[in-house]
Order: C-alpha cells, then sequence, then structure tokens
C-alpha cells in the first residue's frame, strides 16, 4: 500500500484527549478488546509509573487518529551505580485501515530523535518474533537472549511443565501464600529493608522503595511477598505471582531480595510448596537462586543508542520483574 508521509500525515506528541481514539486501537491491535483490566494496566504503567509517565505520539490523518506509539520511562544503574536514563519500547498499534502504510515506522523513528534530543540514553525491549525484524532495521541491535530459569515441583510438574510450552495467561491466579504485596511494599520501611539486598554490581533496574511500591501495586496481578523471617524483611524475601500456563501452574518469581544463595533457594522451595504451583520461572541473572538454567528459551533483549550507549551485553542484570508483563 502507499506510505503516508509529509502533509498527509501529521505526527505529534500524545496528550491524554487522545486516549478515546487510542485505547480502542490499542484493544484492537493487541486482542485485548474484551478484558476488563486492560484500561487500568495501561494507566497503572503509563500513569503511575515512578520514573516518570510515559512519552507517547500520534499518526493523524485527516483529522483522525491513525496509530500510536510510546515508549514506558524507565531508571538504570550502571557497574557504577551512575543513573542511566532509558525508556522501553512498549505499546503500538495502527487503525486497521492504516496497515500497511509504513505509520509505525514513521512513529518510532520521530519518537526515537525527540527522545535522544530530550537526553534519553538507551532505548531497549523484548520484541516478539514478529515484530523483532522491524525493530531491527530501524538501528536497534541484539543484546543477549536473557537466561531463564525454571525448578519444577516434582517429577511429574516436571511433565506438565514441558507439556505445557504456550504462552503464559497475562491475569495471574489468587493465593493466600505469604503476604500481599501491594500493601506490604507500600510501607517504605519494609521495602528499604529488603532493598539492603538489591544487586550492587551490573547494569540493573535502580530499585527504590517507590519502585517496588508501584510495581507490585496493579491488584488484578496478585503479587505475594514470601519474607524469609515472618515479620523481618531484613532477612530476605520473594516477590512471585501464580499464572496458568496451558495445563501447568507456574510461580513467576520477578525479585529475589535476599542476602544469599541459601536463602533465595529456601524461598523458592517455599514459594511451590505452600502455593501447589508445578514449578518456578525467573531469569538467572543477578543474585538469582534455587532455579535451574534452561537454555536457549529466554527471551530476546533488543536495545538502540539514544544520548548514550547501551552497555554490553554480559552487563545487563535484569529480573522477571523487568521483562514480564509490559
Amino acid at each position: 500500500m502507499e506510505r503516508l508521509s509529509g502533509p498527509d500525515l501529521d505526527v505529534r506528541r500524545a496528550v491524554p484527549e487522545d486516549d478515546a481514539a487510542v485505547v480502542p486501537m490499542l484493544r484492537e491491535a493487541l486482542g485485548k478488546v474484551d478484558d476488563p483490566h486492560y484500561e487500568g494496566l495501561l494507566h497503572w504503567k503509563h500513569r503511575e509509573n515512578p520514573f516518570g509517565q510515559s512519552p507517547g505520539w500520534v499518526a493523524v490523518h485527516e483529522g483522525r487518529v491513525v496509530g500510536y506509539r510510546t515508549f514506558l520511562r524507565w531508571r538504570f544503574l550502571d557497574d557504577n551505580g551512575k543513573t542511566v536514563p532509558a525508556v522501553r519500547a512498549v505499546d503500538t498499534a495502527t487503525d486497521p485501515a492504516y496497515q500497511g502504510m509504513g505509520i509505525f515506522r514513521t512513529l518510532t523513528l520521530q519518537s526515537v530523535a525527540e527522545l535522544t534530543l530530550a537526553g534519553d540514553a538507551i532505548v531497549f525491549n523484548t520484541p516478539n518474533d514478529q515484530s523483532r525484524p522491524g525493530y531491527l532495521k530501524m538501528g536497534w541491535s541484539l543484546a543477549r537472549r536473557l537466561p531463564v530459569g525454571v525448578l519444577p515441583a516434582g517429577g511429574r510438574s516436571a511433565l506438565t511443565m514441558v507439556s505445557s510450552r504456550v504462552p503464559a495467561s497475562l491475569w495471574s491466579e489468587p493465593t493466600t501464600v505469604g503476604l500481599d504485596a501491594a500493601t506490604a511494599l507500600a510501607d517504605g520501611d519494609v521495602a528499604s529493608r529488603l532493598l539492603e539486598h538489591a544487586p550492587r554490581r551490573g547494569f540493573r533496574t535502580d530499585r527504590t522503595p517507590e519502585y517496588l511500591a508501584w510495581r507490585t501495586s496493579f491488584e488484578p496481578l496478585h503479587y505475594r511477598l514470601l519474607l524469609a523471617s515472618p515479620g523481618d524483611p531484613s532477612e530476605g524475601g520473594l516477590v512471585f505471582r501464580l499464572r496458568r500456563r496451558g495445563q501447568a501452574l507456574e510461580a513467576a518469581v520477578i525479585e529475589q531480595l535476599v542476602p544469599d544463595w541459601r536463602t533465595g533457594a529456601r524461598l523458592v522451595h517455599r514459594a511451590l510448596k505452600e502455593s501447589g504451583a508445578d514449578y518456578a520461572i525467573g531469569l538467572r541473572t543477578g543474585p538469582s537462586a534455587g532455579l535451574l538454567p534452561l537454555p536457549g528459551q529466554g527471551p530476546l533483549l533488543t536495545t538502540r543508542p539514544l544520548a548514550g550507549s547501551p552497555p554490553p551485553p554480559s552487563a545487563w542484570t535484569l529480573t522477571l520483574g523487568d521483562v514480564e508483563l509490559f
């Protein structure tokens, strides 16, 4: 189809008044038409994020919003503890009547140019197989395959896990194991004591009490906090949620804030035993413990320089909480 450009297409920063056109377009493009939590999820990640509200761009043709592109604000610490402002390429959609006209590329390149001028250092994401080639053509590079780790609850659970290699459900299964993470981590003192065990090396998310409170606060995700010592967060803890993946019940470990490997492994075993999950899953970067490597199965991390340069591939120290969901 013919590409739209120049005076045919107006690309500008999105404003809240665009939501009436943007949200239905996103629902349609991303298969969220019947999802009752979807608008709440968008508000949580784009408007409540402690790293800042998400910048977005719209493409307008003859007064009609026909494309949308947004980036989630993020903040990293490098190996020396210096903060690095970043963005993550996330939600994008094009009106079905305008697909194939280059709108996604136009929006993305315009936003990348503006983010670079604004001083954001890098953009990162974990695109799927369908969208990755498009990003690579626009200057993204493959950084690394993020190493996944798993721990089955037992032999039968291992078989269930192997036979359930399908996408996981977005929404969580409720459980009473541990503490409600949103409530517990809204207490800045609890979060601060847990963060005494946050990673100190590598290129990692700038974890603050405000970040932990926000990251676990969206109620439909049902995040749980399992403490190593009841009532004493200074001994470490694990944040997880339960989700369905085919026939399996999966315990997704998004954070391990623990003083040592033994404590982390013990918490993973407890989460499995007390929740009845078939297996635990997380990323084996940073302080992860108790998870066995699952070679060749992690998401592919891609990056693009903006006003700065991405770190070496080996420097990335991410958890599942950094990459799941967004």
